[in-house]
């Protein structure tokens, strides 16, 4: 009996011991702290390598120079149209390249911190000492809710849209100013309340898109604010031909009909700008043409630099509030996205070294540092978003993210996106020609759109079963005893 207990004490040690050593492969828990010499080399997922050090390696160096980086350029995952889905890509390119730290989506984040593939965070932050106050509650609530009740990655970045407004227009016009929480119903009827006549090319606008953004474009986003998808959850069926969608088509196409809304077509749009003043020529809003637009943060930016360039051209009195959102959800914003979640992967190798680069690139000196230099991009330590020419930042992230991963894209062939892309302009250019009512031309994108889907899928079949089958070649030289053995 006791020869059979002792057995089973070492047994346990044994088993221990392996589950620590196991590859490296560990998803949480305390970690040694780096030796004073040790050299350590980590991989790193990123869109770019020279851009990598740029944003963040070059300033991680200085305070972890034993730390050799290697950057895993991602631009191959999202480079061409593919039969494959973007999951796939992404899945086989972190399989091949087996990065210590990846960079992530919130549908791959969520994907693979529930799969056990991250490291969770919790211990180490508690260990380190980690001060994470003054990051943002809701994007740490977010990524909890995300790796189901613990925190896997974190985000030093994000990106925000706001209604941008000219106040010396609405004064003008004696219209009353946005207000935070506006449905895109609510800016619709506000933008009306402008004048529409003039010359096209001189007149102003009660609302402007981005000067990249077409109006399909446009339908989509507007789309999205009320979590109307365009896919359902597995990818294989389309879903748009819903009252929902036919309501959010026919406001958008009124709305640039009766002249309130601006949307630069093709012919407006020129991409052969010679100087930066002809490029800010093209954005109505900074031209004082346009009484509202939907912009993204990097506009802010926009505005300040070409308050400097342009000398013939009286800057804009602007002022934001929040994006428009869902009216049966007013406190939370669909264009709320993190820009880059790092994760430490649960099987590296030097989870220690992974773990100071996430950390480094999220705490607060490091915010103090890109404060200075931060392009579009907000700081997720919020204190570091400083006002910009006066105006407070708060509308960009004073609702709460709505965690809208979109998961379904990601499921769906790549090749499938181009054409389905080119159908829906298509479609919403003929009901702006008056060839098509909206109700006509959402069916037309069901039908059609659905066949894009189905062939994509199809060709995706097709090219995985010629890449599992033996190549003529291969199955030629097969040796005689082969093909007896397996007739």
């Amino acid at each position: 009996m006791k020869k059979l207990f002792s057995m089973l004490v070492v047994f346990a040690m044994v088993i221990s011991l392996l589950s620590a050593c196991g590859g490296g492969s560990k998803n949480e828990g305390e970690l040694e702290p780096l030796g004073k010499d040790e050299q350590v080399k980590i991989k790193v997922m990123f869109w770019d390598s020279n851009y990598f050090f740029q944003e963040y390696g070059n300033m991680f160096a200085t305070q972890f120079p034993n730390v050799e980086i290697e950057v895993v350029n991602m631009q191959s995952i999202y480079s061409e149209d593919s039969t494959e889905t973007m999951e796939e890509r992404f899945d086989k390119f972190i399989e091949a390249n087996k990065p210590d730290v990846l960079l992530l989506q919130g549908d791959q984040y969520e994907k693979y911190a529930q799969n056990g593939k991250l490291f969770a965070l919790d211990s180490v932050i508690e260990q380190d000492e980690f001060d994470t106050e003054g990051i943002h509650p809701a994007i740490l609530k977010m990524l909890r809710e995300q790796g189901g009740g613990k925190l896997y990655g974190l985000a030093p970045e994000f990106s925000s849209a706001a209604i941008f407004y000219n106040i010396d227009l609405f004064k003008k016009h004696g219209v009353d100013l946005p207000r935070d929480s506006m449905s895109w119903e609510e800016i619709f009827e506000l933008a009306k309340r402008f004048p529409t006549d003039g010359d096209k090319d001189k007149r102003i606008y009660g609302l402007s898109a981005d000067t990249y953004m077409t109006l399909d474009n446009l339908i989509q986003t507007i789309g999205s604010a009320q979590d109307l998808r365009i896919l359902n959850g597995d990818a294989t069926d389309l879903n748009i031909n819903t009252d929902s969608w036919k309501k959010v088509f026919q406001s958008t196409v009124d709305a640039a009909k009766s002249g309130a809304l601006y949307v630069p077509t093709d012919a407006d749009r020129n991409f052969n700008f010679t100087t930066m003043e002809d490029m800010y020529k093209q954005n109505l809003f900074i031209m004082g043409r346009s009484a509202m637009s939907f912009k993204y943060s990097y506009e802010v930016q926009q505005i300040t630099q070409a308050k400097e360039q342009l000398k013939n051209v009286t800057p804009v009195n602007w002022g934001i509030v929040t994006a428009p959102v869902d009216p049966n959800n007013r406190n939370q914003s669909s264009y709320f996205s993190l820009g880059n979640t790092f994760a430490v992967s649960a099987s590296s190798g030097s989870p220690r070294a992974a773990w100071e680069f996430v950390k480094y690139v999220n705490s607060d000196a490091f915010a103090k540092l890109k404060s200075k230099s931060s392009y579009g991009n907000l700081l997720s330590r919020t204190a570091h978003n400083a006002d910009k020419d006066g105006r407070s930042m708060e509308p960009f992230y004073k609702l709460e993210p709505k965690a809208n991963l979109n998961s379904e894209y990601t499921k769906a062939p790549t090749s499938f996106f181009g054409a389905f892309s080119t159908l829906v302009k298509t479609e919403v250019d003929a009901v702006m020609a008056d060839k098509k009512s909206v109700e006509e031309a959402i069916k037309t994108i069901q039908e059609k759109g659905q066949q894009e889907l189905v062939n994509a899928r199809e060709a995706a079949k097709k090219e995985a079963a010629k890449k599992e089958s033996p190549s003529p070649a291969a199955s030629a030289s097969a040796s005689p005893s082969e093909s007896a053995a397996n007739p």
